[in-house]
């Protein structure tokens, strides 16, 4: 692994994360709240660090001809795993440190834990009257999930020395690059098409709230958090707490948006056409889950509900759209829902929405292959000569993306149980030690029992243990697991450069730069 390579891109994240902290500085001295004093201090420090691993560790000397890296210094898949795992601790490292000397946690566990929770979109919160937290505080906590969203290390693709494939290995390592739906790699190098995509979703939320009638800053903040699938709100209630139906409805079209595959937006833009959306089978599959679970929880809920049966409907699919794409905002008490209802949400925690999309979970795509593969298995069963291949939008699937997707599969579920036995037996009630495990692997936020609402109350133990959870699941497992497996860090570079060779056979990356090339030149 290229440790300087590695240090001096975390150290260029720290400089996004210290320099994003001005905001809640310039909010703290417009409302004339003295915490912006601790913002200050907090970026400079944040800025000082990020300084001395981005340029003190830059590896300078091994810039070959006409800038590029040479052999020994090629961004490995390795390498941007490492990346994208240290990026996110460290930035909810130095995240924390506004929350601790603010005052506005109690203790070095809460603080992190809310730090971690914003990066990772998950959503659940250690505040328990938030309307008493400083509004410097508030929009530090939104603007932590809106970054969140997009990756704070995807924002820092075209940053990365011109290396294609390393630029590559980051993409794929933070979960946005789906399998099947492979982008032109000179989008990927750029990256400004998702980020425009982006901000122009988050401007347009942004703006339906104002005309909605939501203060300015409450606007900001859910427009940042709503996009991003985050759930952080500037209210204790959050949405409910503005019985609006039209801010309930404009939720709701942000949650959707938030649950798309952005790299189908990047296609229909680069090639004009809507045909991509037309096709995907992952899309349809998305609209086709969102309809029928609402609708069977809205006809379970019906004989029991008490109001008008347009809020029963506007608040079905809310909790649907705000569980399946990891969202994790909360407009009515869905405990008190019957519990057919109540199992629907839960096994929505399981889903995740398309791959691509800015929230966490298992991913449509991956149970699409699941089942596909379940289902060739049965046919293989009853017809043993048979020979056939999975296909996604009509494109053949590989063995090692499909043995990929069942070793996925298997992990999350094991790390489910895992964190559930951690978690009850830290004396949480099974239910809730479930569904708070649930949440926070797949980045959702809010959950059942105890952790309905309020982590804070949840024990020391277990909170460590849901910090973890939420980083691996928003680290898609494997980026943590290829880090401290033993067996890749015994991996030769013959072997990593075969990696890379079949990534440029299967058409995912231009060819190679190898090291004679710069000898001819």
């Amino acid at each position: 692994m290229q440790k300087s390579y590695v240090w001096s891109s975390v150290g260029s994240i720290l400089l996004l994360i210290g320099a994003a902290m001005l905001l809640p500085v310039a909010c703290g001295l417009y409302f004339q709240e003295t915490e912006y004093l601790v913002f200050l201090g907090c970026a400079g420090v944040t800025v000082l660090v990020g300084f001395l691993l981005c340029f003190g560790l830059r590896p300078y000397n091994n810039i070959g001809k006409r800038g590029r890296l040479h052999k020994g210094t090629r961004v490995m898949m390795k390498d941007g795993y490492a990346i994208v795992t240290y990026g996110w601790i460290g930035a909810a490292l130095f995240a924390m440190l506004p929350y601790l000397f603010t005052g506005t946690v109690h203790g070095v566990t809460d603080g992190l834990f809310e730090a971690v929770s914003g990066f990772t979109m998950t959503g659940a919160t250690t505040l328990y009257e938030i309307e008493a937290v400083p509004r410097c505080v508030l929009l530090w906590r939104s603007l932590t999930q809106w970054f969140g969203g997009m990756g704070v290390l995807v924002l820092f693709v075209a940053l990365l020395n011109g290396q294609n494939h390393g630029s590559l290995q980051l993409i794929r390592a933070d979960g946005l690059n789906a399998a099947r739906q492979r982008l032109n790699l000179k989008m990927l190098e750029t990256a400004s098409g998702l980020a425009l995509i982006y901000v122009s979703h988050t401007v347009l939320l942004m703006l339906l709230y104002r005309l909605a009638g939501m203060g300015l800053f409450d606007a900001v903040n859910h427009g940042f958090t709503v996009i991003s699938a985050g759930g952080f709100s500037t209210k204790t209630a959050g949405i409910a707490a503005y019985q609006s139906a039209t801010i309930e409805w404009i939720t709701i079209f942000g949650m959707f948006l938030t649950g798309l595959n952005y790299t189908l937006f990047l296609h229909a833009w680069h090639n004009k056409s809507l045909s991509e959306l037309k096709n995907s089978l992952e899309l349809r599959v998305y609209l086709g889950l969102i309809f029928f679970a609402s609708i069977a929880v809205i006809a379970l809920n019906a004989p029991e509900y008490h109001g008008t049966i347009s809020t029963l409907m506007r608040h079905g699919l809310f909790q649907v759209l705000s569980i399946i794409t990891t969202a994790g905002f909360v407009v009515c008490d869905f405990e008190q829902w019957v519990v057919p209802a109540q199992l629907i949400l839960i096994l929505l925690m399981l889903c995740g929405a398309c791959a691509g999309a800015v929230g966490g979970g298992i991913k449509i795509d991956r149970h699409i292959i699941l089942i596909q593969k379940s289902i060739q298995e049965i046919r293989r069963f009853l017809h043993p000569n048979l020979v056939t291949r999975l296909k996604s939008n009509h494109q053949l699937l590989e063995d090692g993306v499909i043995l990929s997707v069942n070793m996925f599969f298997y992990i999350y579920i094991a790390l489910i149980v895992f964190g559930t036995a951690v978690v009850s037996m830290c004396g949480v009630e099974l239910l809730g030690a479930l569904t708070a495990v649930l949440s926070c692997l797949g980045g959702i936020g809010p959950a059942f029992g105890q952790a309905a609402l309020y982590y804070g109350a949840m024990p020391l133990v277990a909170k460590w243990a849901l910090i973890v959870l939420m980083l691996i699941g928003r680290l898609e497992v494997y980026a943590v697991m290829v880090l401290i497996h033993p067996l890749h860090r015994q991996m030769r570079e013959s072997d990593r450069i075969q990696v890379l060779k079949n990534l440029e056979r299967d058409g995912v990356m231009e060819p190679l730069v190898r090291d004679d090339d710069d000898d001819e030149a």
